[in-house]
């Protein structure tokens, strides 16, 4: 029996015996967008499988159902569509955009490259090759590479710390039956979530249900390692023109009531031109070209970061500067800028709201996290109850836990720490 509701916005839903949420999102245009959304990703390796769910991801690719690698692209290149996937360290997607007419094609394609991969082992030593290189491409891109690191200053030894690519060394024992047995923990239908926005009607969530209704539940997995915030410092002297540093503090998870509030503080922070870091530390001071701040919310832990790339003899005077910044911020934030800063994240939900991928993937985040999808009245709502005290009180939470960094380039002398004061 397939258990359907309508939610926010002309939003239906459907569950699956399986457990697999499908989400379907009318648009009216004549192209759709399709997300598929898995809530497993690097999180869940052990460090003898680092960068094992990132090889996953990309040997679905090689062979899956009928098709091999080069039909598994023309079937979707050949009608005008394209196709894509990623790997994070909570989730992997698949996403397909494409007119009309190509839908029932995407939802094969993609249900196949989920639960019907091929893994031929000769493919499977190509693809290590492969993401050897990629590994190497990242780590020769120092902007790129340093938030590696800040993952390991924050997070040490957890699944968290480690790189999402992995390393040659994890990769090499990867063979078809065991990445196999890891692939079918990983990709749970009671943990996916298809979401379809554009040319779509309630009518074919039937068709789309039961294609994927036809993969076998699978058991549960065992609940990953509570991440700590760790403060740690990671250095990689490098003879290179500018000095690159990430910086992190304790942040929020997914759930935490105080997330917009610490979205919108970010914002005023580090999100615009107008934001107090562009100013003070480009526009007043020529300290850095690029500089922003970024939140990154997990299920159970989250941080707020800044990036910078800056000449080597301005690092620390850099460092110091964040600091101050971010103090001055949760001490006095102001009205003027708090509506600026809620005014532009407002603006960017109506604007991504236009698009279909961005809505495909925004609703599938949502209903697999959340259970649930939220329209964007309830979304403006919360921001508008955001107060300057919500700011004041989040900045403290904040600054409160200590603080990583990780830096590429030239040697520093101080650590970022010592720039924080209690």
């Amino acid at each position: 029996m397939l258990s359907s509701s309508s939610a926010a916005g002309g939003v239906f839903s459907l569950t699956l015996p399986n457990g697999l949420r499908l989400v379907c999102d009318p648009m009216p245009i004549k192209t759709f967008a399709l997300t598929a959304i898995i809530h497993g990703g690097a999180r869940f390796e052990t460090p003898a499988q680092s960068g094992w769910a990132h090889l996953s991801e990309h040997m679905v690719f090689k062979g899956a159902g009928s098709r091999n690698a080069r039909e598994l692209a023309e079937a979707i290149e050949h009608r005008g569509g394209t196709i894509n996937a990623s790997t994070g360290y909570e989730h992997t997607r698949f996403e397909v955009r494409g007119m009309r007419e190509l839908l029932p094609l995407a939802v094969e394609v993609v249900s196949d490259l989920m639960f019907r991969p091929v893994l031929d082992a000769a493919e499977l030593e190509r693809e290590k090759k492969v993401i050897e290189q990629e590994i190497s491409e990242a780590f020769d891109a120092p902007d790129d590479h340093v938030f590696d690191l800040l993952q390991a200053a924050v997070f040490g030894d957890h699944s968290l710390g480690r790189p999402i690519l992995g390393t040659s060394d994890s990769l090499a024992p990867a063979r078809s039956e065991s990445l196999r047995a890891y692939i079918e923990g990983l990709y749970n239908p009671s943990e996916t979530v298809v979401c379809v926005s554009g040319s779509i009607g309630p009518e074919d969530l039937e068709a789309i249900g039961r294609h994927f209704s036809e993969v076998e539940g699978r058991g549960g997995r065992e609940a990953t390692q509570m991440p700590v915030f760790m403060a740690g410092h990671e250095r990689q002297k490098r003879k290179i023109e500018q000095t690159h540093m990430a910086l992190a503090f304790p942040g929020l998870n997914r759930y935490d009531d105080d997330l917009y509030a610490l979205k919108l503080y970010g914002e005023i922070l580090g999100g615009g031109m107008a934001s107090r870091l562009f100013q003070e530390a480009r526009e007043n001071r020529g300290l850095a070209y690029s500089i922003d701040a970024f939140t990154t919310a997990f299920r159970d832990t989250g941080l707020l970061g800044v990036y910078a790339g800056c000449a080597p003899q301005d690092a620390a005077g850099l460092c110091q500067l964040i600091c101050s910044v971010m103090h001055d911020l949760a001490d006095a934030p102001l009205e003027a800028e708090l509506e600026r800063a809620r005014a532009q994240y407002k603006t960017g939900l109506y604007l991504n709201d236009e698009n279909a991928a961005h809505r495909a993937g925004t609703l599938s985040g949502q209903m697999l996290t959340y259970g649930q999808v939220y329209s964007l009245t309830t979304q403006s709502e919360r921001l508008d109850a955001v107060s300057v005290d919500d700011l004041k009180r989040v900045g403290a939470r904040v600054l409160s836990g200590g603080i990583a960094s990780a830096i590429v380039g030239p040697a520093m002398k101080k650590d970022p720490a010592d720039f924080l004061r209690g």
